[in-house]
């Protein structure tokens, strides 16, 4: 087996913008002794950035297809499972959390993975917008959104799953109050939709 590769990262020139490579190892079987596996199974990166698999053992596939995860912001796959010493790598354009598996019989048992896709700070941009601050952190029964004069149209929030929890419509004004008290304990994702077009996704913490 190749050395595991934990969150190795390469910085690549994109213009203004940093993009960075994150690498996961693809392996495992379900005849054992190695279950199947992504190594690291959870990443998270930012816009622009670039996940690349490589197939280390056995017969697997990246699967991330809107078929199987609806909830993805788009889809993604390399085709079917191969156990050829394949590489597939992605560029994910779009914030949001994306959840994908192997295709192989029985693999999805072990063989998850979820991408957790940030919006970068606005660096070196010329008119950067508005920032975006969330208060109080942790959150208890309220939580307090300042967008300044950005176009807010909508807020979601959104479990570590994937899954949207609750959807609010944004107030007039610089603010909205966002009512979380029915949310368990833990650590959430925010998405702001904004218009025309525009999505960012913060992270918050609910106690």
């Amino acid at each position: 087996m190749r050395p595991l590769l934990l969150l190795a990262i390469v910085a690549i020139p994109h213009g203004s913008i940093a993009q960075t490579e994150h690498f996961v190892e693809v392996g495992g079987s379900t005849l054992g002794p190695v279950l199947p596996y992504y190594a690291p199974n959870i990443v998270t990166i930012e816009i622009g950035d670039i996940v690349t698999w490589t197939n280390d053992n056995g017969t697997h596939n990246v699967d991330g297809r809107l078929d199987f995860y609806p909830a993805n912001p788009e889809g993604f796959t390399n085709g079917d499972p191969s156990n050829d010493d394949w590489t597939y790598s992605h560029t994910f354009t779009i914030p949001g959390v994306y959840n994908y598996m192997c295709g192989s019989e029985g693999h999805s048992a072990t063989q998850t993975g979820r991408i957790f896709v940030l919006e970068p700070n606005a660096v070196g941009e010329t008119a950067a917008p508005t920032p975006i601050r969330l208060s109080p952190v942790p959150a208890k029964d309220h939580l307090l959104v300042e967008t300044g004069d950005r176009r807010i149209e909508r807020f979601e929030v959104i479990s570590l799953d994937g899954r949207i929890l609750m959807t609010a419509n944004a107030a007039q004004g610089k603010q909205t109050r966002l009512h979380v008290g029915a949310l368990a304990p833990g650590n959430y994702l925010l998405r702001i939709v904004e218009a025309p077009e525009r999505i960012t996704v913060r992270r918050f913490s609910k106690q």
